[in-house]
């Protein structure tokens, strides 16, 4: 069996909580790892989802950690292929909420972050929460 505890770095980017608008997670800087993967966890949507009532899930990168582009070429993502808004995940149907999306970044970008971008009207909060697992540290054990 391969150790898999040392060689990740967990980064909580998006804290547990229930949301009606618009949310960006924290940037995560990938220096010193050769792999990012984020994680974004939906909870029971608090509205009957439709094409109207969505929940999107965005990536976007940054050269500085303050200046964001979306991340919109399916060569720097590992997963689904993000549109030009650089969505990566949607959700607008029943049953499709209690998810968990998620996509890698291979781009050569240094910082990412993820969004959770409410769409129509949102009344009811719905939890949601992101996290990065970063891999291929330069050294290890990662802490």
């Amino acid at each position: 069996m391969r150790d898999i505890h040392n060689s990740l770095k967990p980064v909580q980017t998006l804290d547990p909580a229930p949301s009606t608008a618009t949310r960006y997670g924290a940037p995560v800087d990938g220096k010193g790892f050769q792999a990012v993967e984020h994680l974004v966890l939906i909870g029971a949507a608090g509205e009957a989802l439709s094409e109207e009532c969505a929940i999107a899930c965005v990536l976007q990168s940054s050269e500085n950690g303050s200046d964001w582009l979306p991340v919109t070429a399916a060569h720097e993502v590992l997963g689904a292929s993000p549109d030009e808004a650089g969505i990566f995940a949607r959700i607008e149907s029943e049953g499709g909420d209690l998810a968990i999306c998620r996509t890698g970044y291979v781009g050569p970008a240094r910082y990412t972050r993820v969004g959770v971008l409410f769409l129509g009207d949102h009344e009811e909060a719905t939890p949601v929460a992101a996290l990065a697992l970063l891999g291929g540290a330069h050294l290890k054990p990662v802490s």
